[in-house]
């Protein structure tokens, strides 16, 4: 049973991982194509791809701390 949670806390941490980075890959990285149709300036492309990469990331981190957190409370709770 213990060996059953764990197997799924990392499934879910891997799973969170994968989403974002295929995330960043599929809508950020041509980003220059979505907003401005390929007519954009390189460094307000770049500033845009990098602030909404530091937002996921963030939000990335903040997700798997909070799953750490619920998998921390029902092992401590055994």
């Amino acid at each position: 049973m213990a060996l059953t949670i764990l197997a799924l806390f990392m499934t879910g941490m891997w799973v969170m991982i994968l989403t974002v980075a295929a995330f960043l890959v599929i809508f950020v990285a041509p980003l220059d194509t979505y907003l401005f149709g390929g007519q954009g300036g390189r460094f307000t492309i770049s500033a845009i791809q990098a602030a909404i990469a530091i937002i996921v990331v963030i939000v990335l981190v903040l997700g798997l701390n909070r799953l750490k957190r619920i998998y921390l409370h029902k092992k401590l709770q055994q």
